[in-house]
């Protein structure tokens, strides 16, 4: 198999965890790198030495051998890396949010339209094997109609500066709804907290509604225990994906609710422990992929991902929301 030439540019936090997987991978005929700081570019040298290519970037933008970018770059510079990198007609595989400023989608999608570009934003979740496997469960109807689902995504740091636990958590939460639920989402309402006094939210509860799916989101990077965790309430079944767990990553509960129709004379008689269903559970481990491996490996493929434009801005719109929807 012909063996790929990529660059990474954004050597910071996720762009190392970025380079340790793509020299993992051996999969690279030659990997570049570069980062405007100097002191991050001494620090991958140091780490991988001849294994990557330390260049500069008119390097990466002019030469044509050179198709694949994947960014980690802050979203404030976003948009004018893509403007440059979509001109020379690179295929790029951005870090999330990628684009904060909903007015750059659209001219993204112009710029996209006119070139021999494409575009992938980085919701890693949906390269996932268990949200892979909670998909396929609700599009076979094994819970039955989904009533209820609620994300909870809550840990002590990494405290960013530029944006709030929203923008950083939630962005990923919104990402595996879209994906499992493929339908419109919307907020209704969110409770925030700035218990730092950054001039952001620390603390992010958000209600939202997916036609008649009930939904509820909590983020927080003050939180002493770490906790990634999604319960879905079917008319069958319940279902209970804790990443935190090891042993039991996903469990099946045979657990549902068949309330009668209660009018308002049987309502003082009515016993619901007739109608509360609790039947047996079961536990399920898959064989884990790496997801970021899986995400880069589908970058490769040359064909449209999931994870476009639309993807991207449709969360985008959600977290913007946030101030106008708050109690």
């Amino acid at each position: 198999m012909k063996k790929d030439i990529i660059a990474i540019i954004g050597l910071g936090y996720w762009g190392t965890i970025v380079t340790n997987t793509v020299v993992s991978m051996n999969k690279f005929k030659k990997i570049y790198v570069y980062d405007s700081d100097h002191q991050r570019i001494k620090d991958i040298k140091k780490k991988f030495g001849s294994k990557i290519s330390y260049t500069n970037f008119d390097k990466i933008k002019n030469d044509n051998q050179i198709k694949n970018i994947f960014l980690a770059t802050p979203p404030r510079v976003n948009y004018k890396l893509l403007t440059t990198l979509i001109k020379k007609n690179k295929n790029i595989l951005i870090e999330k949010p990628g684009l904060t400023n909903l007015s750059y989608y659209k001219k993204i999608k112009k710029k996209i339209e006119m070139s021999k570009s494409r575009l992938s934003f980085g919701y890693i979740y949906i390269y996932n094997e268990y949200i892979k496997f909670i998909k396929k469960i609700i599009d076979t109807n094994k819970l039955g109609k989904i009533k209820y689902i609620n994300l909870q995504r809550q840990n002590f740091g990494p405290i960013r500066n530029k944006v709030s636990a929203a923008f950083d958590l939630a962005t990923h939460d919104i990402s595996i709804l879209y994906y499992l639920l493929n339908k419109k989402i919307i907020l209704k309402k969110s409770i925030n907290h700035d218990i730092l006094g950054k001039k952001n939210f620390d603390i992010s509860f958000l209600n939202l509604i997916c036609g008649d799916i009930k939904i509820d989101i909590n983020v927080s990077w003050l939180n002493p225990e770490k906790i990634r965790k999604i319960i879905i309430i079917g008319s069958k079944k319940m279902l209970l994906f804790d990443e935190m767990d090891m042993q039991e990553p996903i469990k099946i509960y045979n657990n549902y609710v068949a309330f009668p129709k209660i009018d308002k004379f049987t309502k003082y008689f009515f016993n619901q422990s007739k109608y509360i269903f609790k039947g047996k559970s079961r536990s399920i481990k898959l064989k884990e992929t790496k997801p970021l491996n899986n995400e880069i490996i589908e970058f490769l493929k040359k064909k449209q991902s999931i994870t476009d434009l639309n993807f991207s801005e449709n969360i985008i719109k959600i977290i913007k929301n946030i101030h106008k929807k708050q109690l």
